[in-house]
């Protein structure tokens, strides 16, 4: 049997991240970059990529512009050089080079091998349903895609986005509910993952939840309500879109598209 160490999630601080004359405005992903020094975002309603430090600013120089907006979650490969986000209306996910500022490849989902497994849960999801985080298993050397729901679904895939090799439903069953929601209504808006525990943290924005969920054992081990105090009141953190982590100093960085803000919390046992 797995045991696992309980956590706690603790808030540290918050910044605002909104820069309407650069069009940062909604932004809907966040990876960690290669140094760990900064962040990278990307906002659904501009064609652009946006760098950050880890204190919110936005770093204008290392941002830059892309061919396509609409886009969701973001990903920094495992070398630094490729930045990957995903366009959920078409299940759509693009390899872009940092360095030139170029896409290099489109992967839809699809095209890839085995998508006949999991093309029944897409058919009545709607465009705006489908495909909304992107992350790393630095493990088993793939890439696993987050649908959005319903049903929300956890898909394996081959680093070259060929292949899809495995995937999950995510619902009540392994541990995705909230006691102010039907189990039906929980979305899936982010994700990363974690080396240091093997597992996945998974944001949901309609529960305002964070969840850690062990995809070996499919089964969250712990969730955390999506928030912080501010003079003696709890405040709720509207629209979580995003999330990375820096297992170095176990500090997760969340972003939410409605606020335009960046959230720091620390973990801890």
């Amino acid at each position: 049997m797995t045991r696992y160490i309980s956590l706690s999630l603790t808030y540290l601080e918050r910044f605002k991240i909104k820069n309407k004359s650069e069009g940062l405005c909604e932004p809907s992903g966040l990876t960690l970059s290669h140094q760990e020094n900064a962040l990278w975002t990307i906002g659904d309603d501009t064609k652009k990529i946006f760098k950050l430090g880890l204190d919110g600013k936005l770093i204008k120089d290392k941002s830059f512009k892309i061919p396509e907006k609409g886009l969701e979650g973001i990903l920094l490969d495992p070398t630094g050089k490729f930045l990957f986000a995903i366009k959920e209306q078409t299940n759509e996910i693009m390899k872009i080079k940092i360095d030139t500022e170029k896409v290099t490849e489109r992967n839809f989902l699809k095209e890839m091998m085995g998508y006949d497994a999991i093309a029944s849960f897409f058919t009545n999801g709607g465009g705006n349903k489908g495909l909304e985080g992107i992350a790393w298993n630095e493990k088993t050397g793939t890439i696993f895609l987050l649908k959005e729901g319903p049903p929300g679904l956890l898909i394996e895939v081959s680093a070259d986005l060929q292949t899809i090799r495995s995937y999950k439903l995510l619902n009540e069953n392994n541990g995705f509910y909230d006691t102010h929601l039907n189990s039906e209504e929980i979305d899936f808006s982010g994700i990363c993952y974690d080396l240091n525990r093997n597992c996945f943290w998974i944001v949901s924005d309609k529960a305002k939840r964070l969840f850690l969920y062990d995809w070996g054992v499919n089964n969250v081990t712990q969730s955390f309500r999506l928030g912080y105090s501010k003079k003696g009141e709890y405040r709720e953190i509207e629209k979580a879109e995003g999330v990375t982590l820096n297992r170095d100093s176990n500090r997760l960085y969340i972003v939410s598209d409605k606020e335009a803000m960046l959230y720091v919390f620390d973990i801890r046992k």
